[in-house]
């Protein structure tokens, strides 16, 4: 068996002595103050890390280890937005709805709609204000479906031959 790599310098002097030896030696610094876990990592790019024969995401366990538990009905949110980050003031104990709303990867927290324009406030909703006035457009002139499909904008729908004549 060999030998557990020792800690660095920057290890030493940076990460809490509440944090067990053999996680505090898979830490490295990253950049805007991030401690990014190098050992094993999820296909979506959060780390995994062993403690007291429990296999946890990395970031959930350094939050319990410095902060003492995750409140109940809260989940982890990454402020920094890196997902191997396990740095505790990088993290934050939301509420699911919450976590959803800060993540752009989500439809609750997008920024903008799937043609890239800005949503606005309306009717109490997050909409696309460009794409609504499309669709009344469109829809004003009887072609509405033109507005939600735009690879058949200006070309006709189905062809002529193919409509049927009820004969």
């Amino acid at each position: 068996m060999t030998a557990p790599k020792p800690m660095n310098a920057w290890q030493a002097a940076n990460l809490p002595e509440s944090l067990p030896l053999h996680i505090r030696r898979n830490i490295t610094p990253g950049d805007g103050g991030c401690w990014l876990w190098t050992r094993s990592r999820s296909r979506d790019g959060y780390g995994w890390a062993s403690y007291q024969d429990k296999t946890y995401e990395a970031h959930r366990l350094v939050y319990r280890l410095t902060h003492g538990g995750v409140p109940d009905g809260k989940v982890i949110d990454h402020l920094c937005r890196v997902r191997h980050c396990v740095n505790p003031d990088h993290l934050e104990a939301v509420t699911p709805g919450e976590n959803l709303r800060r993540s752009e990867l989500t439809p609750a927290g997008a920024k903008a709609c799937v043609k890239g324009h800005p949503f606005e406030q309306w009717n109490g909703q997050r909409r696309c204000r460009t794409c609504r006035e499309e669709y009344a457009k469109a829809h004003r002139a009887g072609r509405m479906w033109e507005s939600r499909r735009p690879w058949t904008r200006g070309k006709q729908s189905w062809p002529a031959s193919s409509v049927s004549t009820g004969r």
